[in-house]
């Protein structure tokens, strides 16, 4: 990608997180976010199809962070950083993590976690192919629920803790399918 479509690229990216942290996402148009960029229309739909599709885009390095639960060994501290980023920002994004950008957020981290399944066994993957899309969203559910539930709690625990958990709990619920498709052969 050359730099002008970075620069454009990064200036529709900033407009639209602006637009949602000051009105919400619903009440954004597209119109809005051009105006705010100062770019056209035209070039708006070259980069994106909608705002939807920017804003699944914005959310690929969190979901990126939170899929890697679903490896057998996930890089250590990785989550922890995200963690502590949602912490320090909880009060501003705070629209990240209620419908309707939380229900997109999930099916797109829900997404990442059948990529991270899927991955050959060795390379931390589950074995027998792609995992079935209900498990990837009810790991990608439990893990905004616990992420949402730990920054409205009033005395929070550590991100270390909340990174453990959400390890836990994702390959609890990988281990459980794993053992039923052993038991359905």
């Amino acid at each position: 990608m050359n730099r002008r479509s970075q620069r454009t690229r990064a200036a529709l990216k900033s407009a639209f997180i602006e637009l949602v942290l000051s009105r919400g996402y619903e009440p954004i148009a597209v119109t809005d976010i051009i105006r705010r960029a100062k770019v056209g229309r035209s070039t708006f739909y070259l980069h994106y199809t909608g705002k939807e599709a920017l804003l699944t885009e914005g959310l690929d390095y969190p979901c990126r962070g939170l899929a890697a639960c679903a490896a057998r060994e996930p890089e250590p501290g990785q989550q922890v950083a995200l963690l502590e980023h949602f912490r320090a920002q909880r009060r501003l994004n705070r629209v990240f993590f209620e419908p309707p950008i939380r229900t997109l957020w999930a099916r797109v981290l829900a997404r990442a976690i059948g990529r991270q399944l899927a991955r050959p066994r060795g390379a931390g993957g589950a074995p027998g192919g792609a995992p079935s899309r209900l498990l990837c969203l009810a790991i990608a559910e439990m893990q905004i629920a616990l992420i949402t539930h730990w920054l409205d709690s009033p005395v929070p625990a550590k991100a270390e803790i909340i990174a453990a958990l959400l390890f836990t709990y994702t390959q609890a619920l990988v281990q459980s399918e794993r053992t039923r498709a052993l038991q359905r052969r």
